[in-house]
């Protein structure tokens, strides 16, 4: 399977914001989950299923950016969109677990993973791990580069969804945002 277009798409966006001392130096979240094994799978399967034990590790990484400045330190998210089309809730990041491969699709039964990921979400939105995600990953960058450019991040609100049926029948969970 290619890269998806939407991923090409921004990596070329991300180019163009070469200019005025601006550098592409992506860093993506990487989280780390209880439980034993070395995919996430395993590690839902250690824990039986149970959202309350399957936990993210204090050390998981949540920073996410694109673009550096190195003279100035400061860092900034680019994202392929018009300041037009974040008035209503858009993508930002799908960092948390997900099925995305034919191979993890072999793994995992898609009724016993969705099982799985609604419970995580309504257990988890109760407790506050998505509202720590959200401001662990956007207190990293100033804010957002669009085509048309620059939202601080005061100006964006934020929300965490789980998305039914997203990609061959399994949910997702995501963090959308708009502008306030």
């Amino acid at each position: 399977m290619g890269v998806q277009n939407r991923v090409k798409s921004g990596k070329l966006f991300e180019q163009s914001l070469i200019k005025d001392g601006w550098i592409v130096k992506p860093k993506s979240p990487k989280f780390k989950w209880s439980g034993e094994g070395r995919s996430f799978i395993q590690k839902m399967r250690h824990c039986r299923f149970l959202p309350e034990l399957f936990i993210l590790d204090e050390s998981s990484n949540m920073c996410k950016y694109d673009i550096v400045h190195p003279e100035t330190g400061r860092v900034r998210e680019a994202k392929k969109y018009k300041k037009k089309d974040l008035t209503k809730w858009t993508l930002y990041s799908e960092p948390f677990f997900k099925v995305a491969t034919r191979s993890q699709q072999k793994q995992i039964d898609v009724i016993v993973y969705n099982k799985f990921a609604t419970e995580f979400y309504e257990h988890n939105l109760g407790i506050g791990l998505f509202d720590r995600v959200i401001e662990n990953m956007t207190s990293c960058s100033e804010g957002v580069m669009v085509e048309d450019g620059f939202i601080q991040d005061t100006e964006l609100e934020f929300r965490t969804v789980l998305v039914e049926n997203h990609w061959a029948g399994y949910h997702r969970i995501t963090i959308q945002f708009k502008i306030k």
